[in-house]
């Protein structure tokens, strides 16, 4: 890949070892524009301004044709701001793109999977994102080389500027229960993301990508999902993920043959895939807890609230759900 047409954004933070490891893929790919958002320092945690500065001169490493922007942060920021207003900053300079967080590494057929996609879709407004993972995990009966999802992946995605518009950071107005039952269509993945939403709204967490999902669900904006997943999270925890042992860390990823991607027909939601990724999500990565299973499928959700002060985890498990 020498010249890679699609511009990047690169976001990264302090983390030296990962951002080196990813800088690595986007060096093999060789976009002709790069991005590189760092967010600042925080001023109470020592060493952080050391890490932060050793971590944006990886961009010095830079070896190719290729035009840099950068937007260093004097501040810290956080997750949400710091995220949403990178992107902002991205969207303001060009019309598509793809933005990878420093903690996603890439494999090399990310790269034309994204360029092809937003070529191909590129005016179709009833799709929103393309994604770089995807968790189907051993599933393997496909028919085509990707699927269109109601679910948003953001480990290593793309997107235009004409889908970015409609973000919402504050998001005043989350989609009802009623409009998430009947549009997702399976009390799975309904729960799952109301309850994302409330630890938003509750002030629970610091982050960009809920508001994502809501403005996606909102403005019923397909994710186009690659069936072989592209993105392997290599960092041990997020900015705001927990520190635990997950499968969906170093998830395995698997090439694919741009010049043989087989496209769906028509522009049509695959609910059997997407049920298939919400159920591994919550069966398989969160690995919901009989015990806190049985107790939210008693008590109604009205009074979930209660559950969340006397159980001290994320709230990850669902009302009426089926395995």
């Amino acid at each position: 890949m020498i010249n890679f047409q699609t511009p990047i954004l690169f976001l990264i933070y302090n983390r030296l070892e990962t951002t080196q490891r990813v800088f690595e893929a986007i060096r093999r790919a060789q976009p002709k524009q790069l991005f590189v958002a760092a967010d600042g320092p925080r001023l109470d945690r020592e060493g952080d301004k050391e890490k932060c500065g050793a971590t944006r001169r990886i961009i010095e490493q830079i070896d190719w044709d290729c035009e840099v922007k950068t937007l260093f942060r004097e501040e810290n920021l956080g997750c949400k701001t710091g995220v949403s207003s990178a992107i902002n900053w991205f969207f303001e300079n060009v019309e598509e793109g793809i933005i990878l967080e420093d903690d996603c590494l890439p494999i090399d057929s990310f790269f034309p999977f994204c360029q092809l996609m937003l070529e191909k879709y590129r005016n179709n407004s009833s799709i929103g994102m393309i994604a770089g993972t995807n968790y189907l995990f051993s599933y393997n009966d496909f028919q085509y080389s990707y699927y269109l999802s109601k679910h948003c992946y953001v480990w290593g995605w793309a997107t235009w500027k004409r889908a970015w518009s409609l973000y919402d950071l504050s998001i005043s107005h989350f989609p009802e229960n009623l409009f998430l039952r009947n549009y997702l269509q399976d009390s799975l993945s309904s729960n799952y993301y109301l309850d994302q939403f409330d630890y938003f709204k509750f002030n629970k967490i610091d982050t960009w990508d809920i508001q994502w999902s809501a403005t996606l669900m909102k403005n019923k904006l397909y994710s186009i999902v690659p069936v072989n997943n592209q993105i392997s999270n290599i960092g041990l925890a997020g900015t705001h993920t927990e520190k635990k042992v997950s499968l969906s860390i170093n998830m395995p990823s698997k090439a694919m043959d741009i010049d043989e991607i087989k496209h769906p027909p028509t522009v049509v939601y695959d609910n059997v895939l997407d049920l298939v990724s919400m159920k591994n999500i919550v069966y398989k990565v969160i690995k919901t807890p009989v015990l806190k299973t049985l107790l939210i499928k008693i008590i109604n959700r009205k009074n979930i609230n209660f559950l969340k002060k006397i159980w001290p985890f994320k709230l990850y498990y669902y009302v009426g759900s089926k395995k």
